[in-house]
């Protein structure tokens, strides 16, 4: 296994224990949560997409209108 592939499940690991950490049994996150708190944590779009069964440019909108509600907010 290349330092690349162990660098990549650890961090494929890191996502995995913060999504666990943040699960909430009595609120069921929607889908745009879901996008925000993956790219909050570092997941590429491309990552995202593959995790949620999504394509890449749904992701991207979604990230897109995330980033725009943001800017907005401030």
């Amino acid at each position: 296994m290349g330092n690349n592939d162990i660098q990549s499940t650890n961090k494929l690991l890191r996502v995995i224990v913060a999504l666990l950490l943040r699960r909430r049994d009595e609120q069921v996150l929607t889908l745009r949560q879901q996008i925000e708190v993956l790219d909050g944590l570092g997941v590429k779009p491309l990552e995202i997409a593959e995790i949620l069964g999504r394509t890449n440019t749904y992701i991207n909108k979604e990230l897109s209108v995330i980033r725009k509600s943001r800017k907005q907010g401030e």
